[in-house]
C-alpha cells in the first residue's frame, strides 16, 4: 500500500469523479484509476460503486475511508511540523545558565522568542560552569552561558559579552549623601560600610574579595557572600554596597531605587558571559534564533 494510493482513493471520494479528483492531484484520470485498483486489489475488493454521474462508497469503502482520512492527516501534521522546525517555530531550546548571568541576560530575549515562536518548547537550567560544560558534552542542553576565561577546545563561543560592574546603593544610604555633597567617592570612603561579597569576572571577583577583606580589616565589617539575586534585593533595601553587572542595576537606577557610586580611586571592572555550544554540533533552527536574539538584545555589550 502506497501514500498515492490513499491519496487517490480520498481524493475521488471528495471530488466525487475520478476525472476531477485527477485534476486536483495533478495526475492523469488512468493514472488515478490505476492507483485505486492497486489498492482495492491489496484490499480485496472495490472502494467504488461504478457507474452513475458520481462515485460513491461501497461498505469496504466507508469502513476504509476514515483510516485512509486519518493517515493523510497525520502526515499533513508532520509535514508542518518539520517545515515549522526548519522555519524555527517548532521544537524546543535548552539552556544552562550561571544563575546570575540568566537572570541578567536572558528574560528580556525570552519574552521576545516566546512572543515570536510560541509553539517552540524552552528549558533553562541553572547550573555551575563545570555543569554546564558536562551538559553541553552529553547532550542535556544545546547552549550554555557562563564566564570568561574559557579554555575548553571543544566549545564554540558563539557570543562574547563584556559589560561594566558599578558599584550601587539605595538612595537613601549614607555613601549616596555623601557623594551628593562631594560629587564622587574614594574607595577609603566605603570601607566602614557593609559591601557584599558576590561571584563575577575572576579579576572582579578578585578586587571586590579584597575590598571586603579591607572592610574587614579596618572596620570590623563582617564578610557577607550571598547569590548575586539576594544582593540585588538587600541593595534596594539599602542595606550595603554591591557590586554588579549594569544589566541587572540599570533598571532600578533609571528607577531611581539605586544610585551609581562614582569612586575615583577604583579601577574598571567588568562581567564577560559567554554563549557556548559544542564545536561541532551544528544548531538547529530554534536555538540559532534564540542566539540570534540574545545578541540583538545585548548589542551595545557585544564584543565578540
Amino acid at each position: 500500500m502506497e501514500l498515492g494510493q490513499i491519496e487517490a482513493f480520498e481524493r475521488a471520494y471528495r471530488e466525487g469523479s475520478f476525472t476531477r479528483a485527477a485534476d486536483a492531484l495533478n495526475l492523469t484520470q488512468p493514472s488515478v484509476s490505476a492507483r485505486i485498483g492497486q489498492l482495492e486489489a491489496e484490499l480485496g475488493g472495490p472502494l467504488f460503486t461504478r457507474g452513475g454521474r458520481k462515485l460513491r462508497l461501497t461498505a469496504l469503502g466507508r469502513r476504509f475511508l476514515p483510516y485512509a482520512q486519518r493517515a493523510l492527516a497525520v502526515l499533513t501534521e508532520g509535514l508542518q511540523e518539520v517545515r515549522s522546525l526548519q522555519a524555527g517555530r517548532a521544537g524546543q531550546v535548552t539552556v544552562a545558565a550561571i544563575s546570575t548571568m540568566g537572570v541578567d541576560l536572558l528574560p528580556d530575549p525570552l519574552a521576545r522568542f516566546i512572543r515570536e515562536y510560541p509553539s517552540v518548547d524552552v528549558l533553562i537550567k541553572r547550573a555551575s560552569p563545570a555543569e554546564i560544560i558536562d551538559q553541553l558534552y552529553d547532550g542535556t542542553v544545546v547552549l550554555g552561558l557562563l564566564g570568561a576565561p574559557l579554555f575548553d577546545r571543544g566549545l564554540h563561543i558563539l557570543a562574547h559579552f563584556q559589560e561594566e560592574i558599578l558599584p550601587v546603593v539605595a538612595p537613601g544610604h549614607p555613601l549616596a549623601r555623601l557623594q551628593a555633597e562631594r560629587g564622587s567617592l574614594k574607595l577609603a570612603d566605603i570601607y566602614p560600610h557593609t559591601v557584599f561579597n558576590v561571584a563575577l569576572h575572576p579579576s572582579a571577583t578578585a578586587f571586590v574579595r579584597d575590598v571586603v577583606e579591607t572592610s574587614r580589616r579596618e572596620a570590623g565589617r563582617a564578610m557577607i557572600t550571598l547569590p548575586a539575586v539576594m544582593i540585588n534585593r538587600l541593595a534596594l533595601q539599602g542595606e550595603g554596597v554591591a557590586f554588579l553587572p549594569v544589566s541587572r542595576m540599570q533598571y532600578h537606577v533609571d528607577e531611581g531605587r539605586l544610585v551609581y557610586l562614582r569612586i575615583d580611586d577604583m579601577p574598571r571592572l567588568f562581567n564577560e558571559p559567554l554563549l557556548v555550544a559544542l564545536r561541532d554540533r551544528e544548531l538547529d533552527p530554534p536555538s540559532a534564533e534564540f542566539v540570534r536574539l540574545i545578541k540583538a538584545q545585548w548589542r551595545h555589550i557585544l564584543i565578540g
